[in-house]
């Protein structure tokens, strides 16, 4: 499909998708009102009360990969860093502005993500809140578990998010009993390794479903069904995965997972979402409270104020019972989480599994090429997830090689990693592999 053609499907896309959750999630952010698309391109032209009624159109066309036009800001450059900060759509753009307007209003309202997120998880839309990063998601399931209070083991691998290391180095000077399992000699975390690590008596297994070094993927049913037939847990970190494969959380048996929205999900710093299978709530502690963790926060039982009845005490609650009433406490970042909100939508509307498909040949190109040059690559060779890693010492120096034909990447100490998106396709990477030659 040319720009224009896919430019013309993106603009019918965009109407057809302003009705379908116009009156759902959109709605309030709106508050009463959507935005036109597209420059005009709406059905009016201008501003469309909710419920308006418009003429029929036909279906919008399946969703094309590249997605070049929905992503106009990368638009001058070979972008191949989905996996450290995704662009915007125009979608989530779009969305946030209309977010704004109706602040300067103030006609309230917000999108819901929640059950969006749970759908494309296959989670129940009531399993899943919010909490500000993925990072406190897994420490919040911590704290829910006892940790580091009640000692006994964790196990967790070296493929997992490092910043995750920090936690769990506090916990093993208090006294948990942390277990990091290593890479093996093809740079995966093998199953054999974790039987040897989860002992009897294991309360929680801590991995990434990708890993952000090298792509790495575990297989959730195999993990979680080790883990739990030694009566542990298993928590999961999604931000690599979730919105660019498919996952199934109960197919594969997970207990709690948590996934920022910066990355695939194509949100933002400060929002994230975390999944608890409800089922485990009664063996849970609150991890913290918060007032929304309450069914009567807007009109608390006070004793406190005038004409306020007597009482014992000065404040009485009513807790709820649910994934949201231990674990959220407090209102999200909703203009964050609009943009979010329409991403998935968008996201949903291609099916990560064709995301997945398309991007394939792509990730497959940059693991042959850079094996054919003489790099160490690190992603296994049988990978399915977007990212391709070699290991180079002291990698920023690489960057010159890059900047001439604007490619980004990311550069660490000691590895490059590749991560190609729906925008990208194989000229970009047949342009990454001309430009960073040989070692």
């Amino acid at each position: 499909m040319s720009d224009s053609e896919n430019t013309t499907a993106h603009a019918t896309s965009r109407r057809r998708w302003l009705k379908t959750v116009g009156s759902a999630s959109v709605a309030g952010v709106l508050g009463g009102q959507l935005a036109a698309c597209g420059g005009g391109g709406g059905a009016s032209g201008g501003i469309l009360p909710i419920g308006t009624a418009t003429a029929a159109e036909p279906p919008a066309p399946t969703p094309t990969l590249p997605a070049k036009a929905l992503f106009p800001g990368v638009a001058d450059r070979v972008f191949l860093n989905g996996a450290a900060d995704h662009p915007w759509n125009t979608y989530a753009k779009d969305a946030l502005a209309s977010y704004a307007q109706s602040k300067t209003t103030l006609a309230g309202g917000s999108a819901t993500a929640t059950a969006k997120f749970a759908a494309l998880i296959n989670a129940d839309a009531d399993e899943v809140t919010y909490v500000p990063s993925t990072s406190m998601g897994e420490y919040l399931v911590t704290k829910a578990l006892g940790l580091p209070e009640s000692g006994g083991r964790v196990v967790t691998d070296a493929l997992h998010f490092v910043g995750s290391f920090y936690m769990y180095e506090q916990y093993r000077l208090r006294g948990v009993d942390v277990i990091t399992v290593p890479m093996d000699a093809d740079y995966r975390i093998s199953l054999s390794a974790l039987d040897a690590a989860i002992s009897p008596g294991t309360k929680l297994v801590a991995i990434s479903h990708v890993s952000l070094y090298n792509g790495f993927t575990h297989d959730l049913k195999a993990v979680c069904d080790l883990a739990h037939s030694r009566g542990a847990l298993v928590y999961v970190d999604l931000i690599q995965s979730a919105g660019n494969m498919p996952i199934d959380v109960k197919a594969a048996g997970v207990d709690f997972a948590a996934c920022g929205t910066y990355k695939w999900l194509m949100g933002d710093f400060g929002f994230a979402f975390l999944y608890v299978r409800k089922s485990l709530l009664p063996q849970l502690g609150r991890p913290w409270y918060g007032y929304r963790q309450t069914r009567n926060f807007a009109a608390p039982i006070l004793h406190v104020y005038p004409l306020d009845p007597p009482g014992s005490v000065p404040y009485e609650s009513v807790q709820i019972n649910s994934v949201a009433g231990y674990f959220m406490g407090s209102f999200p970042a909703s203009a964050i989480e609009a943009a979010c909100a329409a991403s998935i939508d968008w996201i949903q509307s291609v099916g990560p599994d064709k995301i997945q498909a398309y991007r394939k040949p792509m990730t497959d190109a940059l693991q042959n090429g850079l094996r054919a040059r003489g790099f160490q690559v690190v992603t296994p060779t049988d990978s399915n997830s977007a990212i391709v890693t070699f290991a180079y010492l002291n990698a920023s120096q690489l960057a010159p090689r890059l900047a001439p034909a604007k490619i980004e990447i990311t550069l660490r100490a000691n590895h490059a990693r590749i991560s190609p998106s729906v925008f990208n396709d194989m000229s970009d990477i047949e342009k990454f592999l001309v430009a960073i030659g040989a070692p």
